[in-house]
């Protein structure tokens, strides 16, 4: 990999390791970008296990500090996994154009009105509607640069693959295909065989015309590398599924 746009830090809540250390891995790979991308904060806080909003000004300002430590080593960008809230929208406005996070990219992790639906959990079939149809949405508001882990809904559905799988991903990627926005294979999801990256759901991709990254998910260190990485590798070699090297600025 010549570059990660997908990375966790210990400002996550779930993660470990300073921004730097993940810098530091990334060289040490030989990577030529990384942008470190924490779970966007809210102003409600509802959510406690991500950076929260008052503590966005000592996070931002040790971002700001490492990519000025590391300029001319590596390129450092500054961006956030988002969810489609569109209660949100005005907040990521605000980070774009007043504190220069780069880019946003969709990782839709709770569904419904009140964000009721935890998409890593059981799921009804409506529930799956939900996602796909919330997802697109996101995609169509024109925020975000890639759609991360687009088979995350499978995790927690009662059935291996049905009518209702097909319909949500089919949905996914065809509006994925008409928008141009590149779809993640997500190496966190491979390295934990979670369910996702799907091998079927990824072969049913090759239906559209799409691009694709490799992102590591990491949340330590060591995830920057390893078998995850290796497992979505295998996985985009074997359907003959090629990976953009770089997210175009």
């Amino acid at each position: 990999m010549r570059a990660n746009y997908h990375t966790h830090t210990r400002w996550c809540k779930h993660g470990k390791g300073e921004i730097e250390d993940f810098i530091e891995a990334a060289l040490l790979l030989g990577m030529e970008e990384i942008a470190i991308t924490e779970h966007v904060p809210h102003k409600d806080n509802l959510d406690k296990c991500r950076l929260q909003w008052e503590e966005l000004e000592a996070y931002d300002s040790a971002l700001n500090r490492a990519i000025e430590v590391y300029k001319g080593k590596i390129s450092v960008r500054k961006g956030f996994e988002c969810e489609y809230y569109p209660e949100c929208l005005e907040e990521y406005r605000m980070l774009k154009n007043d504190l220069g996070y780069e880019f946003f990219f969709l990782g839709q992790h709770r569904s419904g009105p009140n964000r009721e639906v935890d998409n890593f959990k059981t799921k009804t079939a409506k529930d799956m509607l939900l996602y796909a149809d919330e997802v697109c949405k996101g995609l169509n508001s024109g925020y975000f640069r890639f759609l991360a882990h687009p088979d995350l809904c499978l995790l927690g559905y009662a059935h291996v693959w049905d009518d209702v799988c097909e319909r949500v991903l089919r949905q996914i990627f065809s509006c994925c295909e008409s928008l141009h926005i590149p779809v993640e294979i997500n190496a966190n999801g491979a390295r934990d065989d979670r369910g996702y990256p799907s091998r079927t759901a990824f072969l049913l991709s090759k239906d559209y015309r799409l691009q694709y990254l490799i992102n590591t998910d990491a949340h330590i260190p060591e995830h920057m590398s390893g078998q995850g990485v290796e497992k979505a590798k295998k996985l985009a070699s074997d359907l003959d599924i090629k990976v953009m090297d770089f997210l175009p600025i």
